[in-house]
C-alpha cells in the first residue's frame, strides 16, 4: 500500500473481487502489500541493489537477471519492471500445475515477461493507470540541470511498455483521460481499452467532526498526501504555494505531509529555502485508520501534482467530506467537480493554487458545502464493488474471445 496508487488498487480490487466469489492469487515483489487474507499471496524475492556490493553478494542473488538489475541500476535505469515480469512468468508457469487460472491480470508492470506468459495460453489483461512517458516528460521538465534531466531520460523503460501494451488482449484504465493518453503514447487501439473508475472504501474513509483550528493565532491546517520524491507529485510547487500563502496572502497555515522525512531527499533543501521549517509536519507512514482521520479532520487537501491518471487522495478526501485544491491536470477534472467539491487551478500556477486555498480556508460555509458534495459524489461514482463488477465483465469477455 505504501508504494502508491498501484498498491492501493491491488489491495482493494483484489478484496472486492474475492467478495464477489472469485478465487484470487496475487504475485508480488517487494515492497510487499499488507496482509490480504482474501487472496493467496505468492511473494517473489528480488535483491536490494544497495546490498549488491562487496562481501554482501551471496549465492542467492548471483544470476544473470540479478546481474542485469545491478548493472542497469548502476547506469541509472529502472530495471525492476522487466526483471519482476520475468520472475512472475516463471512463478505463473510453476503455479499453473496446481491452479488452472482463468485469466491473468497485470497491474501496470508491462514487462517483457508478460509476452512470455502469452505462450501459456491463458487470457491476459492489463491495467494501465497512465502511460509511463507522462512521468518521464514531467520529471524532465521539473529537473534542474542537464545531468539531472539525462538521468530522467535514462530512468524510464517506456519503449518496453509500449511494445508490451500493444500485445495485451485487453487494457483496463481508470479514466477517459488515461484512455486517450494510452492511445496517444502506446498506440493501442481505443476499442481494446475499457475505462473502469477506481473506488474508495466508503466505510473506512468517512466524515468526522473537523478539528478546531488554533483560535489563539488563527492558524489553519491543510494536508498533502503523496510521495515527496516523485517529482510528478509537485512538492516544489506546493512549497512555493505555502511561502506565498504565508508572505503574500497573510495566511497562517500548518501543512501536514503524509510521507517520510528523508534527509537526502527533495524536501529538506526546499523547506529551508522557503523558510518553512516551523510550518510543516511530516507524519511518516500512517495506518488506514490514521490516514482516514487525517483526511477527515483537516480543513482541506492540497494536490499539486502535474499529472494524475485518477488520484486516490482526491477521492479519499472527498469521501471524508473534505474539499480539495488541485491543478487542472490529468483525470482530476473528471474526478472532482470544480467549484463544487473543491477548486482546480491552472496547471503549475502555484499562486492560483495558493489563492484557491485561501478562499476555501476563509469560508467555513463553503468548506462544509464542498465537503458534503464530495461525499455524495464518491458514494454515487467511486466504489470498489462497482469497479470489481465491471472488471469481472471484462474478464468474461476476454476469456470468451480467447477461446
Amino acid at each position: 500500500m505504501y508504494c502508491g496508487g498501484q498498491g492501493v488498487y491491488l489491495y482493494n480490487l483484489s478484496k472486492a473481487l474475492a467478495e464477489l466469489g472469485n478465487e484470487v492469487h496475487v504475485i508480488v515483489g517487494p515492497p510487499y502489500p499488507f496482509k490480504m487474507k482474501w487472496a493467496t499471496v505468492h511473494k517473489i524475492k528480488t535483491p536490494r541493489f544497495n546490498e549488491l556490493n562487496g562481501d554482501r553478494i551471496t549465492s542467492e542473488n548471483l544470476s544473470l537477471l540479478t546481474f542485469y538489475e545491478y548493472m542497469a541500476a548502476k547506469f541509472g535505469n529502472f530495471p525492476e519492471i522487466m526483471s519482476f515480469s520475468i520472475r512472475a512468468f516463471f512463478k505463473v508457469k510453476e503455479l499453473i500445475k496446481d491452479y488452472p487460472f482463468d485469466i491473468i491480470h497485470d497491474n501496470q508492470c508491462l514487462g517483457y515477461g508478460l509476452l512470455l506468459m502469452k505462450a501459456l495460453n491463458i487470457p491476459l489483461v492489463a491495467t494501465i493507470h497512465h502511460p509511463l512517458p507522462i512521468d518521464r516528460q514531467i520529471a524532465i521538465y521539473l529537473s534542474e540541470g542537464a545531468k539531472t534531466k539525462l538521468k530522467q531520460i535514462l530512468f524510464y523503460p517506456q519503449f518496453m511498455q509500449k511494445i508490451v501494451a500493444k500485445r495485451i488482449e485487453r487494457i483496463i484504465t481508470v479514466s477517459e483521460f488515461s484512455a486517450n493518453e494510452i492511445v496517444k503514447h502506446f498506440k493501442v487501439p481505443r476499442n481494446k481499452i475499457s475505462v473502469v473508475h477506481n473506488g474508495v472504501d466508503t466505510e473506512l474513509f468517512h466524515t468526522r467532526e473537523k478539528l478546531n483550528k488554533n483560535q489563539a493565532n488563527d492558524e489553519h491546517n491543510i494536508t498533502f498526501v503523496g510521495n515527496c520524491e516523485n517529482r510528478v507529485k509537485g512538492l516544489p510547487l506546493l512549497l512555493k504555494s505555502m511561502k506565498y500563502l504565508k508572505e503574500n496572502l497573510g495566511m497562517k497555515v500548518k501543512l501536514t505531509i503524509v510521507d517520510k522525512w528523508k534527509e537526502e531527499g527533495i524536501a529538506p533543501p526546499l523547506v529551508e529555502r522557503y523558510s518553512l521549517e516551523d510550518d510543516i509536519i511530516f507524519t511518516g507512514f500512517l495506518t488506514f485508520e490514521e490516514l482516514s482521520k487525517q483526511y477527515a479532520t483537516t480543513e482541506l487537501i492540497i494536490i499539486p501534482s502535474l499529472f494524475e491518471g485518477f488520484c486516490f487522495p482526491a477521492v479519499e478526501a472527498m469521501a471524508c467530506g473534505t474539499p480539495v485544491v488541485a491543478f487542472k491536470v490529468g483525470a482530476l477534472p473528471q474526478v472532482m467537480e470544480d467549484g463544487k467539491t473543491g477548486i482546480l487551478a491552472e496547471p503549475g500556477d502555484w499562486k492560483a493554487m495558493a489563492k484557491a486555498v485561501a478562499k476555501i480556508l476563509k469560508n467555513k460555509e463553503l468548506r462544509e458545502r464542498m465537503g458534503k458534495r464530495g461525499r455524495e459524489r464518491v458514494e454515487k461514482n467511486f466504489t470498489w464493488k462497482n469497479a470489481a463488477e465491471h472488471v469481472i465483465e471484462i474478464y468474461r469477455e476476454t476469456i470468451n474471445a480467447h477461446h
